[in-house]
């Protein structure tokens, strides 16, 4: 009899513990308890602040974005000599998802890629492979889903430095692609 009323007593509070617990994860984590919902003047009447609609969303997450491409400043890809391929490891994948969402919702801004070289060949010559690299980047955020008519190239040659041209360091410096938002 004694173990029958221990059982049954256990049976109960094990129930209890469960619709507590219940409780407690639907209502205080998941902040999902269904309640008698007021009609909609009382709710706002009474001070409720209503939820963003999808587009005020979007355009707050397109704003932070824009925001975080301008804190970023230019972004900058290396190459080796005499070379129109190279490391875009600067561009990370999440500069690239927020190009993307910044130029898809503002078709007005563009994308300003601009390539460099060092003084190891001619003028001409260092004119014709920094159009050549900036190209290469262009192709590069093409293929991650940046549209084509958003990026416009360019070249400076050698005729602006990052760094001297007196050392293999500084040459290294200057073989480069500049990545720059316009809005």
């Amino acid at each position: 009899m004694i173990m029958r009323q221990l059982v049954f007593f256990l049976s109960v509070l094990l129930v209890l513990w469960i619709a507590g617990a219940s409780y407690w994860y639907v209502c205080k984590i998941r902040c999902d308890c269904r309640q008698a919902v007021a009609p909609t003047e009382e709710i706002q009447g009474a001070g409720d602040i209503a939820e963003p609609s999808p587009e005020e969303l979007l355009r707050a997450s397109v704003e932070e974005t824009g925001k975080y491409l301008t804190a970023s400043g230019i972004r900058k890809g290396f190459f080796p000599s005499s070379s129109a391929e190279g490391d875009l490891g600067d561009i990370s994948d999440e500069y690239l998802k927020k190009l993307k969402l910044y130029l898809d919702n503002n078709p007005s801004a563009t994308v300003e890629v601009t390539g460099h070289a060092d003084i190891t060949g001619t003028e001409a010559y260092n004119i014709k492979l920094g159009l050549q690299r900036a190209e290469y980047v262009k192709t590069y955020l093409v293929n991650a889903g940046i549209k084509a008519e958003q990026i416009v190239t360019s070249s400076k040659g050698s005729s602006e430095p990052a760094a001297s041209n007196s050392t293999p360091e500084g040459r290294a410096a200057n073989r480069r692609t500049e990545i720059k938002v316009i809005t």
